[in-house]
């Protein structure tokens, strides 16, 4: 089993003793041989070391003592951008591709991996010695299996060897790697730890003193039953003619359960006939074990909201291999449309490699219209199970509902009375802070474009995804009445009934009741739920014929306090299903056209990020450049991130939803004439398609100056030596200018790590460097522009450097590459090519005008052949015009001094900020070379360049420099 499997949630008759994470000691007893030397072609995966363990010592026995391991290779999607914008298109009233859901087929065909980078990346593994056992039908999944020496080697990983509570476990102590030739095509390596264990020691819990009165429950051993459950939630109008035929609902399981259990509770609450059959995974089998009692309450809970729903029970081993492939079965399968899933994992112990490999198989899940509902945990804002505060997975997913529990009291007949958030700060079975339902903030995933409407944005909100997204009661002290004698899982073999708790019966609840209502809305000829997320939001934030959701406003769940409209204590509120289904029967467009109020950056050739600002972009259908559509992502109701397409011409930006259309007021102003000659610029295909990379590390990071996307060249881990990431392409025609945006992560300076950039022309065979050595670590996006000539071959290589110490491990993130046209140049007389200084205002000890020019045939020259006294100056104002950001120029200085006594140096003051910057700082570097200077600007600001030589009057060492060159671009 590995760090990433799961454990159940939701029966707080269930105690989970096992806990990841940096709270508990990992006490190394072994480690591994180490395995060969990296070759500078691999590329790094990571998130795949087990948090809190930072190494392990060598141990005699080698890997050989740890066996034959089973591995899931998780491969990344292609497409990703076209694949938001359509599941977006999908989800969006009004859009042409409403609903239109793909099938499996489709999806891999359109998104999957090729047939050619599963082979590739079956070629490698098998000349490693590793067998591949299967390849899932979408490419996502490669099993294997291989001996731990054999997966050492190929992953040129090291695999340690701990004691952890009791036991003998594994982890790896370095993150695996892969040839340069697969970067961008791995996204995690399933199967390199079993640190991960799951004990179910299922006590009933009691009612806590301080707890509101029990409801009177009529379950034989208390609890609610189905009838209470229906008439509290509103759904007896709905289930007298939907209730759930020809539906199929999906339930994920890592245990087996008794069949007597589930029939002996259909029949005594007279739910007709057993309707389910079992899918068995990787060879797991349907026996009975310490997890039963929340199989059994899966499919009780569906039964008694959706009796008439055939159940797909899906059972796979308690491993990440077994969680991926049994997620990946239901997602393939496609014959559920609404699945649950009451199993899950501390986020932070997830790892991020596997938090991506769950995201693409649920991805696939939303491009087909299945809705996936999952548990939250049952620890509150703590789901890692100590003091820190954290989400559960795959809850955090944003393509997954996360449900999280409250309290629920009813009146007479069971009517709705109230509910309050779940949480007891005494039961403290699962964690030293209580329990309670789950919710808080992701640390790995941004907050989606549908999480918006009232209190979505509070004062925790951070950007990224919040939970849970809805409730349902699921405190134990208001729990469900189910049926199980499976005494391995704590339950009465003689009673059999019990009252049990936890957010694994309100996933399932709002499963049963998604089926119901999909039944009712294809009768009425209208969309089904389908991925179910933006849906039940849009029920949330837009106005609606009748009140969707009970809006919970009382207690807390040990941290996030409920309060009005979303909280993560809550979520959105719990059902009101009658009300639900006559809404979503009765949904048209409705809502409000966007505004678009401005854009940033104002200008930018074909490729470049452009960040929208404006109103109801939520829902939005199309971004247009003066006309030509892009591709974008919503990041917020009042947010777009788009992309300049190719064959934009300038003009305004148009936002489009199911109301119409908004314009801005002003013009962007496309600066690539000739088409965009780099391929991926943005790395917005989430891989390195198009580029070469090459070296320590490379991956694609979510850190991204605009877009999704960056590439990042070295690692949060110590790497040794250089990370390039490289493309070769042709200037277009019309092009004059090359430009890029990186950030530097340099913990140390520059004399042993840093950034760099260099461009090479192959048509001239010269190469110019367009970053110098930088170890600047601002935490900023900084842009870099460079010179291109149209028609010639370019390369461009970007690169990060880190000398492997293990205490500052420096990595670079590059972005949005761009060429843009030529500019006028606002500098009058910029090559001095006049013989004069004519535009130029000259003042000091000594100026003229030199023959030995950069390029052309003049140059600018401050100071002197003979001996001066002081500074000799050449300065110019201008207005920098739109589209251009930088100003350059080159310089040559003669100095047989030093830079104490002679040096050049150049300034650039903004006279509309009344702000100075020293473009070229003091120097004396005699070399005889030109040098170019490149310096920041803003468009339509003046400026004013002072170029400086200075001389001490020392007879024996008169300085001077030359200037030439100035440009703006």
């Amino acid at each position: 089993m590995s760090r990433s499997a799961v454990w159940k949630w939701g029966a707080l008759s269930a105690i989970v003793l096992m806990v990841l994470g940096t709270a508990f000691a990992f006490h190394p007893i072994a480690s591994a041989a180490a395995p060969a030397a990296k070759s500078p072609q691999r590329v790094t995966i990571s998130g795949h070391k087990v948090p809190g363990l930072n190494g392990a010592s060598q141990a005699a026995s080698g890997a050989s003592a740890l066996g034959t391991l089973n591995l899931s290779i998780g491969l990344s999607l292609r497409n990703q951008d076209q694949l938001k914008n359509l599941i977006l298109a999908q989800n969006t009233r009004g859009s042409g591709l409403y609903h239109q859901y793909l099938t499996p087929q489709q999806f891999t065909q359109r998104f999957g991996p090729t047939d050619a980078t599963v082979s590739a990346v079956r070629s490698f593994l098998q000349s490693q010695g590793i067998t591949v056992d299967s390849v899932a039908s979408n490419h996502l999944l490669i099993d294997v299996h291989g001996s731990a020496t054999q997966v050492e080697k190929a992953f040129a990983v090291n695999l340690g060897q701990f004691r952890y509570q009791g036991r003998t476990v594994f982890a790896p102590t370095t993150e695996p790697s892969v040839p340069g030739t697969l970067a961008g095509t791995i996204t995690a390596i399933a199967g390199l730890d079993n640190v991960a264990v799951y004990h179910h020691h299922a006590t009933l819990m009691q009612p806590q003193a301080g707890k509101p009165a029990q409801h009177p429950s009529l379950g034989p051993g208390g609890g609610y039953t189905p009838s209470e459950l229906r008439t509290a939630y509103d759904m007896n109008s709905l289930i007298s003619s939907a209730n759930g035929a020809g539906q199929t609902v999906a339930i994920f399981e890592l245990d087996g359960y008794k069949t007597t259990d589930v029939n002996t509770y259909l029949s005594n609450y007279g739910l007709g006939s057993a309707n389910y059959s079992n899918v068995l995974v990787d060879g797991a089998t349907n026996t009975a074990g310490a997890g039963a009692i929340e199989v059994e309450l899966d499919m009780e809970v569906v039964s008694a909201i959706a009796p008439g729903a055939a159940q797909k029970i899906y059972i796979g081993p308690n491993t990440t291999a077994g969680v991926n492939d049994t997620y990946n079965r239901i997602v393939t399968d496609n014959v559920a449309k609404v699945s649950s899933t009451s199993w899950g994992l501390c986020e932070a112990s997830s790892g991020t490699s596997e938090l991506q490999s769950l995201n693409n198989i649920f991805t696939q899940a939303a491009a087909q219209g299945q809705a996936i509902y999952s548990a939250s945990g049952d620890s509150g804002a703590y789901d890692c199970n100590n003091t820190s505060l954290a989400v559960d997975s795959p809850s955090d997913d944003p393509n997954v509902v996360g449900v999280g529990g409250t309290n629920l009291q009813t009146g007479t007949g069971g009517t709705y009375t109230s509910e309050s958030v779940w949480s007891c700060t005494t039961c403290t079975q699962r964690s030293a802070k209580g329990s309670g339902g789950g919710g808080g903030l992701s640390t790995f995933f941004a907050k989606p474009s549908y999480q918006t409407g009232p209190g979505v944005s509070n004062s925790f909100s951070n950007g990224k995804r919040q939970l849970p997204d809805v409730s349902a009661d699921a405190d134990p002290n208001s729990g469900y009445s189910i049926y199980c004698t499976v005494t391995a899982s704590g339950c009465s073999a003689t009673s059999g009934w019990t009252s049990v708790g936890g957010t694994s019966a309100a996933a399932p609840l709002w499963a049963g009741l998604s089926a119901d209502v999909n039944q009712y809305l294809i009768a009425q000829s209208k969309p089904t739920l389908g991925s179910a997320s933006a849906s039940l939001y849009a029920l949330f934030n837009t106005a609606q014929t009748f009140s969707a959701y009970h809006d919970v406003t009382s207690g807390n769940n040990l941290f996030y306090p409920a309060t009005s409209g979303y909280d993560q204590a809550s979520g959105i509120g719990t059902p009101d299903v009658w009300n639900i289904a006559r809404d979503l029967a009765g949904a048209s467009g409705g809502g409000s056209p966007p505004t678009v109020t401005s854009f940033s950056p104002t200008s930018g050739a074909v490729g470049t990020g452009v960040t929208l600002t404006g109103t109801n972009f939520t829902g939005a259908t199309a971004v247009k450049f003066n006309g030509t559509s892009a591709t974008f992502t919503v990041v917020s109701s009042t947010s777009i991130s788009a992309t300049v397409p190719t064959g934009a011409t300038t003009g305004t930006i148009s936002v489009t939803n199911t109301a119409g259309t908004g314009t801005s007021a002003t013009s962007f102003t496309v600066t690539t004439t000739g088409g965009s000659g780099v391929t991926n610029p943005g790395f917005e295909t989430g891989t390195f398609s198009g580029w070469t990379a090459s070296g320590a590390a490379t991956s694609i990071s979510t850190t991204a100056h605009s877009g999704s996307f960056a590439g990042q060249a070295g690692s949060t881990a110590a790497t040794n030596g250089d990370s390039n990431i490289a493309q070769t392409f042709t200037v277009p025609a019309g092009t004059a200018t090359l430009s890029f945006w990186y950030k530097v992560v340099c913990p140390d300076t520059v004399t042993y790590d840093w950034a760099t950039a260099t461009l090479k022309d192959n048509t001239t065979s010269t190469t110019t460097t367009m970053l110098a050595k930088t170890c600047t670590n601002t935490g900023a996006w900084v842009q870099v522009t460079a010179n291109v000539t149209a028609g010639d071959s370019v390369t461009l290589t970007l690169t990060s450097h880190d000398d492997n110490y293990a205490g500052d491990p420096t990595y670079t993130l590059f972005d949005d590459v761009a060429l843009g046209a030529a500019v006028s140049n606002p500098v009058t007389n910029p090559g001095f090519e006049t013989g004069t200084f004519s535009g130029w205002t000259v003042s000091g000890a000594a100026t003229s005008i030199s023959s030995s020019g950069h390029t052309g045939s003049f140059a600018g020259q401050a100071g002197s052949t003979a001996a001066t006294n002081g500074d000799s100056n050449i300065a110019q104002t201008f207005t920098i015009p739109t589209g251009s950001s930088h100003v350059t120029f080159w310089y040559k200085v003669v100095c047989p001094d030093t830079v104490t006594y002679d040096w050049a140096t150049a300034t650039l003051k903004d006279n509309t900020t009344s702000t100075t910057t020293t473009v070229l700082a003091k120097t004396c570097t005699n070399s005889g070379t030109w040098v170019q200077v490149s310096a920041s600007a803003t468009a339509g600001h003046s400026v004013t360049l002072t170029l400086t030589s200075h001389d001490d009057n020392y007879a024996g060492d008169p300085t001077y420099t030359l200037f030439d060159d100035v440009n703006v671009s």
